[in-house]
């Protein structure tokens, strides 16, 4: 039997059914965009590391094996094309490629404008209806600047265009001092629901992210968006926008596990790793880890009776 999660992972080429795809989106031009910090176009190869050199196939806490677990690796996309938006083009159609081909879609990110086209391909795959989501994160990235795709702009743009829904759509741990009222208030005419840091560490995270799943695929396909900056510096000093307060490694792994079980979840992702600022190695560990309670997560709901 596999012991190690490495075991698990085949290139796609050799595993075209599988349970999971991950994909690598080495990207960061968003990011630099906003003024932020460059460097996590190397995030998909830090993170892989980390998922093959340290975690195992069992989780203790929920008692369960990954070892029937069947994960691809579709590698990392070519995003070397110098027109961002060309760019942005090859992410929607390779990930509405893999959406199609794969019940479950993992990316290993980069900078959080990706997600603009990331949630673009899964509403392609899925019949070009609206989609619901949720983005954990310390800043809504809902600013209205038309003219970039930045890692400040894709949820805005998502609900502006339609493709995501406003009602489907929650966004949990905003800071209290990193967002604008003209951004807050969007979101509340766009039906949004927002659950500030605050409420989360005074509540727990398993609260806020059940009902936001249940919101979420209450009609159909969602998506999960992981921000790795949306936790505290000190469990992840490797992101592009550091901040002081945050998700703790365990709240991250509640999060992730939860959208795992949920089998509507078909597109989650980490993104916003900056691997140039790590400490040993330390944030790539955490958001491989996140990775793994996600896959804890869909081999638990495999074990369900139907």
């Amino acid at each position: 039997m596999p012991t190690f999660l490495r075991e698990l992972i085949r290139p796609a080429a050799a595993l075209p059914q599988a349970d999971v795809c991950l994909v690598g989106l080495p990207l960061d031009f968003g990011t630099v965009l906003e003024g932020g910090r460059a460097g996590a176009r190397h995030a998909p190869d830090a993170i892989r590391r980390e998922l093959r050199r340290y975690h195992k196939t069992y989780n203790l806490e929920h008692d369960v094996s990954l070892d029937t677990l069947r994960i691809a690796d579709a590698g990392s996309l070519d995003l070397s094309h110098p027109d961002h938006a060309t760019n942005h083009a090859t992410i929607r159609r390779r990930l509405g490629e893999l959406l199609r081909q794969y019940p479950r879609v993992v990316v290993l990110g980069g900078s959080h404008d990706g997600t603009y086209s990331t949630v673009r391909g899964l509403s392609d795959a899925t019949g070009g209806q609206a989609v619901g989501g949720i983005n954990l994160d310390a800043h809504a990235d809902v600013k209205d600047r038309p003219e970039l795709i930045s890692s400040g702009t894709p949820f805005g743009k998502l609900l502006r265009e339609g493709v995501l829904a406003g009602p489907r759509f929650t966004e949990i741990g905003l800071h209290s001092n990193l967002n604008t009222k003209e951004d807050i208030d969007f979101l509340h005419r766009q039906q949004a629901t927002i659950v500030p840091l605050a409420h989360v560490q005074n509540d727990g995270l398993p609260l806020y992210q059940t009902r936001a799943l249940q919101r979420a695929t209450a009609a159909g396909p969602a998506f999960v968006s992981f921000d790795i900056d949306g936790c505290a510096e000190a469990y992840a000093p490797a992101v592009s926008a550091p901040s002081a307060d945050g998700f703790t490694p365990r709240q991250a792994t509640e999060a992730a596990f939860l959208a795992g079980l949920n089998p509507l979840v078909r597109l989650f992702e980490v993104v916003e790793l900056n691997p140039v600022f790590d400490r040993d190695n330390q944030t790539a560990r955490l958001a491989a880890t996140i990775i793994t309670a996600f896959l804890t997560g869909v081999a638990k709901a495999s074990l369900r009776p139907e």
